[in-house]
C-alpha cells in the first residue's frame, strides 16, 4: 500500500468489521456469563472472589453493547483509528474476568472442572478469533488476556495433566495469532483492490471528462471555423458571378473584384490564425530569446496598427520605456500585436495606450495594453481565451474570428507567463503580459536594423527535397531567379546520388513529408551523413512543412532547426535564408 489514503481506508473497513461482528459476541458473553455463575454458585464461600469476577464480566459485556450503540449513533465521533482502539480496550475489560476467574477453578480440588473452564475460555478466545481476527490489537487484547492465566498456572503449577493443557494452549495461542495473521493479509490484499478499483474508476470518470469536453470543443471550434469560413466564400461566389455580368460598368465590376481581394484576405487571416493555434498546441513552435529593447518592439507595433486605429478617429499612445526583456521578440511581437488589434476592433471612440509596468519585481516587468472599449462582463474574462469566443456586441456584428486572445494566452504561455485581464463593461479593457528583465550590456542588434537582402543567397547552391513535382519546379524557380544554383530531388536516395556526383549544397529545402515511408528528418541524416563522408561540413537546413501535429517536428524544433509552415511566402523564405548563409558574426547578431 502506498498513501495515507489506503491506510485510511483500510482502517475505515476494520473498524466497521469490528463492531459489525459484535451483536453475535454479546450473545455469546451473555451465555459465558451465565454458564460460570451456574458453575460457581454452589461454592459460595470458596467461589466468592469467582463470583465478584463474574459481576465485572457483566457489567464489562453491557460497556461493550454501549460502546456499539454509542458508534451506532455517533459515527464520526471518533475516526476509524479512534474507534478501534477503543474496540481493544473493551476487548481487554470484557475477557479480563474470564480469564482471571480461571485461577480460583484451579484452586478447586476437582480437575475436571478447571478443565471445563479452560475449554470454556478456549471456546471465547475461537469466538475472538472469529469476530477480531482482522487487527493484531484487538486480537490479542482479547486471547492473551482469556489464555495467559490459565496457560501460565497450567505450567507452573504440578498436577496431572496440567503441564500438558499448559503446553497445549500456548500452541493455540500462537495458531491463532499465526492465522489471524493470513487473515488480516487476505483482508488488506481485499481492500487495497478495491482502493485500486475505485481509483481507477475515478481516473476514468476524469480522462472521460476530459475526453467530453475536448470533443465540445472541437465541436465549437468547427462550428464557429465553419462559419467564418462560410461568410468569406458566399460572398466570393457571388461577387465572382457579378464579375461575368457583361451589363455591369467597368466601376462595378473593379468594386466586386476589391471585395473579391478583402475576403480573400479575411480567409487567409483565419487559416494563418488557425494554423498559429495548431502550431503552438503541437509544440514545435520555436522560442529564440533575445536581449532587446522594449521601446523598439512597442514602436514597431505602433508603426503597425496607427493607420487602423487613425482610421477610425482613435488615438495610438505609446509610452516611453527604458527597459531591455530577455525572450522572443517575434512571440511577444505577435501577442502585443495580438492585443492591440483587439483594441482597435472593439474600441470606437477614445484612445490606446501601450506601456510598460514594474511593480518592483527584480526578475519581471509587465507590457500593458489598455483601452476604453466597450469592456468585458466578469462572467466572460475566461471564456474571451476560448477559441472563436466572441463577446455579445451591442450592434450584434461580428468582428474578427475570435482567435486573438486565445493566441495571446498560449504564447504567453509559450514565453512562461500568464496573461491577466482587467475589465468591465463600458469602462474599457487592460490586459497584461510579464516579460523577462534582459541585460542592456548584450544586446548584439537593434530589432529596427533592416536585414539586408541578396547579399549573401546569389551564387549559393542548394538542395531541394519534396516528393511534389510542382511544389520542386516552383521553388527551382523561385531559387533560381534569386541568382541560387538549385538541384531538385524526389526522395533521400536521389539527394545522396546528387551529392556524390560532386553537389555540395550550402543549404537544403526539404519537406517533411516526402512519402509514406520517409520524412524530412531521415532526409536530413541522410544529407549529413552522406556530407560527412567526403570531409564537408553541414549545410544551413529548413523544413517546410504542412504538417502541425508530428511528433517529429517537436524533436527537430528542439534542436533549434528552422520550420516553415506551408503556405510560405517568397519574403519570408528568402530572409530565413539569408540569416542562416550570412557570415557568423553577422548571424549572432541578426
Amino acid at each position: 500500500m502506498h498513501g495515507d489514503r489506503e491506510y485510511g481506508e483500510i482502517d475505515e473497513d476494520l473498524a466497521s468489521a469490528l463492531y459489525a461482528a459484535d451483536p453475535a459476541s454479546f450473545v455469546a458473553h451473555t451465555c459465558a456469563i451465565a454458564l460460570l455463575a451456574a458453575a460457581w454458585l454452589p461454592f459460595p464461600h470458596a467461589g466468592q472472589p469467582a463470583l465478584w469476577c463474574v459481576v465485572f464480566y457483566g457489567i464489562a459485556n453491557c460497556f461493550a453493547i454501549g460502546l456499539w450503540d454509542w458508534r451506532r449513533r455517533h459515527p464520526l465521533r471518533f475516526g476509524a483509528r479512534g474507534w478501534i482502539r477503543l474496540h481493544a480496550l473493551r476487548n481487554v475489560l470484557l475477557h479480563a474476568a474470564p480469564g482471571v476467574a480461571i485461577c480460583f477453578a484451579f484452586q478447586n480440588e476437582s480437575a475436571g472442572f478447571a478443565a471445563t473452564q479452560a475449554v470454556l475460555l478456549v471456546t471465547l478466545a475461537a469466538l475472538a478469533y472469529v469476530s477480531n481476527g482482522l487487527n493484531l490489537l484487538n486480537l490479542s487484547g482479547a486471547v492473551l488476556t482469556l489464555l495467559l492465566p490459565v496457560t501460565a498456572l497450567s505450567l507452573l503449577q504440578s498436577g496431572e495433566g496440567r503441564a500438558g493443557l499448559g503446553v497445549a494452549l500456548a500452541m493455540f495461542v500462537v495458531a491463532v495469532h499465526l492465522f489471524g495473521s493470513q487473515y488480516r493479509g487476505l483482508f488488506r490484499g481485499i481492500v487495497e483492490a478495491r482502493v485500486d478499483q475505485q481509483r481507477l474508476a475515478q481516473t476514468i470518470a476524469v480522462q472521460k471528462s476530459v475526453i467530453e469536453e475536448a470533443s465540445l470543443a472541437k465541436t465549437r471550434f468547427f462550428a464557429a471555423a465553419s462559419h467564418d469560413l462560410r461568410q468569406p466564400l458566399h460572398a466570393i461566389g457571388l461577387l465572382a458571378q457579378a464579375l461575368t455580368d457583361h451589363g455591369a460598368n467597368p466601376q462595378e465590376r473593379d468594386e466586386a473584384a476589391q471585395h473579391i481581394i478583402s475576403n480573400v484576405d479575411a480567409l487567409n487571416q483565419l487559416f494563418n490564425q488557425v494554423l498559429d493555434l495548431a502550431r503552438i498546441e503541437s509544440g514545435v513552435t520555436q522560442v529564440i530569446p533575445q536581449h532587446f529593447r522594449l521601446s523598439e518592439l512597442l514602436a514597431r507595433v505602433e508603426r503597425q496598427h496607427r493607420p487602423a486605429a487613425a482610421a477610425k478617429g482613435l488615438a495610438l499612445r505609446v509610452a516611453p520605456t527604458p527597459w531591455v526583456a530577455f525572450t522572443d521578440p517575434v512571440l511577444l511581437e505577435r501577442v502585443i500585436g495580438n492585443l492591440v488589434s483587439n483594441a482597435v476592433r472593439y474600441t470606437e471612440r477614445g484612445s490606446i495606450w501601450i506601456g510598460v509596468r514594474h511593480a518592483g519585481d527584480t526578475e519581471r516587468c509587465h507590457v500593458e495594453v489598455r483601452d476604453s472599449g466597450i469592456g468585458i462582463a466578469p462572467h466572460e474574462h475566461a471564456l474571451v481565451f476560448e477559441e472563436f469566443y466572441q463577446s455579445p456586441l451591442p450592434n450584434a456584428v461580428r468582428q474578427g474570428h475570435g482567435l486573438g486572445l486565445a493566441t495571446v494566452r498560449r504564447l504567453t504561455r509559450l514565453l512562461g507567463g500568464e496573461p491577466v485581464l482587467r475589465s468591465e463593461p463600458g469602462r474599457g479593457t487592460t490586459i497584461r503580459v510579464p516579460v523577462r528583465f534582459g541585460d542592456a550590456s548584450l544586446i548584439t542588434a537593434s530589432l529596427n536594423a533592416p536585414l539586408p537582402m541578396g547579399a549573401f543567397i546569389e551564387g549559393r547552391r542548394v538542395l531541394c527535397v519534396d516528393d511534389d513535382p510542382a511544389n520542386l519546379d516552383a521553388l527551382g524557380a523561385l531559387l533560381t531567379r534569386w541568382g541560387c544554383i538549385v538541384r531538385g530531388c524526389r526522395d533521400e536516395l536521389a539527394a545522396v546520388r546528387v551529392i556524390s556526383e560532386g553537389f555540395v549544397p550550402d543549404a537544403l529545402l526539404c519537406d517533411y513529408q516526402i512519402d509514406r515511408h520517409e520524412t524530412g528528418a531521415e532526409v536530413l541524416q541522410a544529407v549529413r551523413e552522406a556530407l560527412r563522408r567526403r570531409g564537408h561540413g553541414e549545410p544551413a537546413s529548413v523544413v517546410i512543412t504542412g504538417d502541425m501535429s508530428s511528433p517529429g517536428l517537436a524533436r527537430l524544433a528542439a534542436e533549434g532547426l528552422p520550420i516553415l509552415y506551408k503556405p510560405v511566402t517568397p519574403t519570408r523564405l528568402r530572409r530565413t535564408l539569408e540569416t542562416l548563409l550570412q557570415p557568423r558574426g553577422q548571424d549572432e547578431a541578426a
